[in-house]
C-alpha cells in the first residue's frame, strides 16, 4: 500500500510503527519581524515613573525637527532644480597654449650661396604658423584635449606688414588672412568639420600657415579673438576698481552695484520699506503713463556717494536707470594682438613665441547630467547614513517602552493580588479560562448568529481580546 503523501513508511519490522512525516518546505518562510515598533509611552506611567516627561519633550522637539526636514526636502528640491541650470555649472577651465613661429625654405644660406640674386629669390620662401592646443586645469582626462584649435576660436586674422625688400606686397590684398568661426557648433565637435548656417561645412584645424617667396625679414600682426560663453564684456578702469574685476557681465555689474547701495543704505527712502501701501493692480498701468514721478515718493532713488558719484557721473538715479548708466563703462572683448617678426636667418623659430590664452569651455550635457547624478548620489548616501542611525534609535526606544509597559503590568498584578487576593485569584481564573477556550476554540458559537453584522457590533471588544490572543499564541 502506497504511504500517503508527505510521509515516509518505516521498513517493517517485529513492531509496528506509525509513519512519520517529513516536512520538505518548497520555499523558504517568509521572514517576520518581531521588532517592536512602539513609540509612545502610555499616560498611566508618566505618574509612576520620574524624568518621563524628558521623553515628551523630545517628542515635541522631534515634531519640530520633521518640519524642518521637511521644510529643507523642499528647498533641496529647489536647489536641485537649479542645479539644472547651465549657468549654475562650473564649466571646464585651461589655457590655449598658442605657437608662434616660421620656416625657412630653399633660402641663400641653406643652397651655400653666398650671395642673394633673382634666382634665389624666387625660389626662396618662408612658412609663418600658428597653431595650439587645450591643456586643462582638471587632472581628469578631457575630451577637450581631442578638439581642434580653431575650435576655440571666434576668429584670427594675420597680416603681413610690407615694407621696401618686398615691393610685390605694397597695395595688395593678400597681405591680410582672415578665418571667422561661422559655423554652429559648440566647441564640442571633435571632427574635421562643422555645419555654417547656409549648409556648407566649414573645416577645422590645428594651425594655419602662411607661406610668401622672399629672403628678407618681415614684420606681422597676429590677431586672436578666442570664444566666450559666459557673455562677459571688458569694463572700464574705473568699473573695475569698483568691481575688482577686468571682465563681467552686465548683470554681475547691476547685483554688485545693487549690494553696495544695500551695504551703504543709499535708498533716499529706505526707512519707508518696512510701510509700503499695496498698490491696486487698476492703477499700475495709469503709474506706469507718468513718466514724471516724484522723487521724493519713490522707494526705488538712490543717493549716491562719492564712490558712486565718480563712477556714475550723477547725484541720484533710479534703479531702473542703471543698466543705461553702466553702458559707458563696458565694451566688447578686444582681440589679442601679436606683433611678430619673421626671422629668414634660422630654419625654424619653433618655442620662441608662446602664448597662454585662459579659456572656459561650452558646457558639455552629458558632464552636466553626471555631476548632478553625483551630488545626488553622495546627499542620498549621507542621507541614508542618517536614516539607519534614527532607525536604530527608535529601536532601543521601542525595547525600552516595553521593558516599562511589562515592569507596570508585573507591579500592577502584584499590586491586585495583595489588595484582595481571594477576589482576585477567582477573576484570573475566570480570564485564564475564557483565554483557553478561546485558544481552543470551544466557546460554540452560534454559527446563524456569527453571520451576522450585528454580532461584531455587540462583541467587538471581546472579539479584539481574543484576536489578540491568538496572534499572540501565533494561531494565526
Amino acid at each position: 500500500m502506497a504511504s500517503p503523501q508527505g510521509y515516509v513508511q518505516r521498513q517493517q519490522g517485529s513492531v509496528s510503527e506509525a509513519p512519520s512525516k517529513v516536512y520538505q518546505p518548497n520555499t523558504a518562510a517568509p521572514a517576520i519581524s518581531y521588532t517592536p515598533t512602539e513609540v509612545n509611552i502610555p499616560s498611566k506611567l508618566y505618574d509612576k515613573v520620574p524624568n518621563l516627561n524628558l521623553y515628551k519633550k523630545l517628542q515635541d522637539a522631534e515634531k519640530q525637527l520633521d518640519l524642518l526636514i521637511a521644510q529643507k526636502g523642499l528647498d533641496f528640491q529647489s536647489v536641485q532644480a537649479s542645479s539644472m541650470q547651465a549657468n549654475s555649472m562650473k564649466r571646464e577651465t585651461g589655457i590655449l597654449r598658442v605657437f608662434i613661429y616660421n620656416t625657412c625654405q630653399n633660402q641663400p644660406w641653406q643652397n651655400n650661396q653666398s650671395k642673394v640674386n633673382e634666382t634665389s629669390n624666387t625660389d626662396s620662401s618662408w612658412t609663418l604658423r600658428v597653431e595650439g592646443r587645450f591643456i586643462s586645469d582638471s587632472p581628469e582626462v578631457s575630451e577637450a584635449k581631442e578638439m581642434k584649435f580653431s575650435s576655440f576660436l571666434s576668429g584670427i586674422s594675420i597680416e603681413i606688414v610690407p615694407n621696401e625688400d618686398y615691393p610685390s606686397l605694397q597695395g595688395s590684398q593678400s597681405n591680410i588672412i582672415e578665418w571667422r568661426n561661422e559655423g554652429n557648433n559648440n566647441g564640442n565637435n571633435q571632427g574635421g568639420n562643422s555645419q555654417l548656417s547656409n549648409g556648407s561645412l566649414q573645416w577645422l584645424f590645428d594651425g594655419i600657415d602662411v607661406t610668401r617667396q622672399g629672403v628678407f625679414p618681415i614684420k606681422s600682426k597676429i590677431a586672436i579673438l578666442t570664444k566666450d560663453y559666459t557673455f562677459k564684456l571688458l569694463v572700464s578702469q574705473e568699473m573695475a576698481q569698483f568691481t575688482g574685476k577686468r571682465e563681467a557681465s552686465q548683470q554681475e555689474l547691476i547685483y554688485l552695484i545693487w549690494q553696495y547701495v544695500l551695504f551703504k543704505k543709499l535708498f533716499k527712502r529706505a526707512d519707508s520699506y518696512s510701510n509700503v501701501p499695496a498698490v491696486p493692480a487698476s492703477s499700475m498701468s495709469s503709474q506706469a503713463l507718468n513718466s514724471q514721478s516724484n522723487e521724493e515718493t519713490d522707494l526705488s532713488v538712490v543717493q549716491c556717494d562719492e564712490v558712486l558719484k565718480d563712477l556714475l557721473k550723477v547725484n541720484t538715479f533710479k534703479f531702473k536707470d542703471l543698466y543705461q548708466l553702466i553702458q559707458p563703462h563696458v565694451r566688447p572683448r578686444q582681440p589679442i594682438v601679436l606683433d611678430y617678426e619673421i626671422d629668414t636667418t634660422r630654419s625654424t623659430t619653433l618655442g620662441d613665441v608662446v602664448v597662454d590664452i585662459p579659456v572656459e569651455l561650452a558646457l558639455s550635457m552629458g558632464k552636466m547630467e553626471k555631476e548632478i547624478i553625483d551630488e545626488n548620489k553622495s546627499a542620498f548616501e549621507s542621507m541614508s547614513k542618517s536614516d539607519e542611525l534614527v532607525q536604530y534609535l527608535n529601536q532601543r526606544i521601542s525595547l525600552g517602552i516595553v521593558a516599562l509597559q511589562s515592569s507596570n503590568n508585573r507591579e500592577q498584578f502584584y499590586r491586585e493580588l495583595s489588595d484582595d487576593p481571594v477576589v482576585f485569584i477567582k477573576k484570573w481564573l475566570e480570564s485564564q479560562s475564557e483565554t483557553l477556550k478561546a485558544l481552543k476554540s470551544e466557546e460554540g458559537f452560534n454559527e446563524e448568529d456569527v453571520r451576522k453584522a450585528q454580532y461584531f457590533k455587540e462583541h467587538e471588544q471581546e472579539l479584539r481580546q481574543k484576536i489578540d490572543l491568538m496572534l499572540g499564541a501565533q494561531k494565526l
